[in-house]
């Protein structure tokens, strides 16, 4: 116990730190979060008696999850230039021109710019370790999972807060992102933790506490929409509202039958209308009203749809190993058309940048580990017959749901402070296996 809490508040301070510093976007940020990451992940998995031992290894998930930084290591890393020839025809492509001016060299990398896919390799595993830790946190403390989604959400309420006291003071354009750099990725935050404050409304503790936590998770989960509606994130107002809708439906699902689950989904309708109309402020519903109209942070639906056609043109020229972790703003410039005058540094999808840059290899490590976590969810959602563990697996899947799609249409994983968090919260989920005894 004395460990996984040891484990616990130095994760949760480290997650705190990445948020703070604008979400870790400068490496001098990040590097001393990956840094303390490994340690405490080694420091972790040290047994220390019986209670101390760690969770039981899935072997088809710890080889996925070290396979990708191994893969940006290995694109990194120079090899036969003969090979790059073979294993990524559209790498060597790129540096035929160069030959021109220089002799030919025997050793090539795979990636087209292996300083930035070497920070890359070094960002993935502390992404696993991150995984790891609250996986084998969910292992380490049964009947007090809870405490684990508890850094987390303590981090989005300060941030929740930030965000009323950047708009009380006026900030310029009425842009309230709390410490991040970015109001989307401020919203991404926000939303991915807003679950497990309404799993408090649906707690199922004894009758003596379970007024006093419904109503604490009211005001969290209030406190984290206002935050979501002040941040003119669009994307935010609808993750929000679905993350919503989801909860309140999943738990008439799995709770309630007959009349009693219509009523139930009828009434979590109208309070997904009643708080879409509390979210949508004036300027809220002018900018999605004129999507065209945006600030120098924003991007256009219809220039990220040309970003994500320009990124399956990456995908097809290096469609094996990838470009590169990290290179994708170089392999893209041949097929740059989109919004001439802003720099291209995501795709603004982290699916299709994440394939672009790893090729099919990184694709087929990363299948097996949402089956694993969509499975471990499933049957902690459906399956598990204890109500207070089933709410609390229903925090989780949604809680990755949220982070899932927001990664569809923005770049999450790419901000290693979100990025950390949805591991985070994908990790629990893994760990939803532990706890689905009847």
């Amino acid at each position: 116990m004395i460990r996984a809490a040891f484990l616990l508040l130095t994760a949760g301070l480290i997650l705190a730190f990445a948020s703070l510093r604008y979400g870790a976007v400068l490496q001098a940020d990040w590097y001393p979060c990956e840094l303390a990451l490994g340690v405490i992940l080694l420091l972790g998995y040290h047994p220390f008696g019986e209670s101390g031992e760690s969770a039981p290894v899935n072997p088809v998930l710890c080889v996925c999850l070290l396979a990708i930084p191994a893969l940006a290591l290995l694109q990194a890393v120079p090899v036969p230039a003969s090979w790059v020839g073979a294993l990524s025809p559209g790498r060597m492509a790129l540096a035929n021109p160069l030959l021109r001016f220089a002799p030919a060299p025997t050793r090539l990398p795979l990636s087209i710019r292996p300083d930035e896919t070497l920070r890359y390799a070094l960002r993935y595993l502390a992404f696993a370790a991150t995984f790891l830790m609250t996986r084998d946190l969910m292992w380490r403390l049964p009947g007090r999972q809870w405490l684990i989604a508890l850094p987390p959400l303590c981090i989005a309420l300060f941030e929740a807060g930030i965000g009323v006291l950047q708009n009380s003071a006026g900030v310029a354009t009425n842009m309230v992102s709390g410490t991040f750099m970015n109001r989307n990725h401020f919203s991404a935050m926000l939303e991915m933790c807003l679950p497990f404050a309404l799993c408090g409304v649906f707690d199922f503790a004894p009758e003596a506490r379970r007024a006093l936590i419904a109503c604490g998770g009211a005001v969290t989960a209030t406190l984290l929409l206002t935050g979501i509606g002040l941040s003119l994130s669009r994307t935010g107002y609808f993750i929000a509202l679905l993350v919503v809708l989801l909860m309140v439906w999943l738990h008439a699902m799995t709770r309630l039958r007959g009349a009693v689950r219509v009523f139930a989904v009828i009434a979590g309708l109208l309070t997904v209308v009643a708080s879409g109309i509390a979210l949508a402020s004036g300027m809220l519903l002018e900018r999605m009203a004129s999507p065209a109209n945006t600030t120098h942070s924003d991007v256009p639906f219809t220039d990220r749809l040309l970003f994500w056609k320009e990124t399956m043109h990456v995908m097809a020229a290096y469609p094996i190993f990838g470009c590169g972790f990290g290179a994708f703003v170089s392999a893209v410039t041949p097929w740059r058309a989109a919004a001439v005058t802003r720099t291209l540094d995501y795709a603004h999808n982290d699916y299709l940048q994440f394939v672009a840059e790893g090729g099919i290899l990184a694709a087929l490590f990363a299948i097996p580990i949402a089956v694993i976590v969509t499975r471990s969810i499933w049957r902690g959602v459906f399956r598990q017959r204890r109500a207070e563990r089933r709410g609390f697996a229903i925090a989780c899947g949604v809680a990755v749901v949220a982070g899932a799609l927001h990664s569809a249409v923005d770049l999450i994983t790419y901000v290693p402070a979100t990025g950390m968090l949805l591991c985070w919260f994908v990790g629990m989920a893994a760990g939803l296996e532990f706890d689905q005894t009847p």
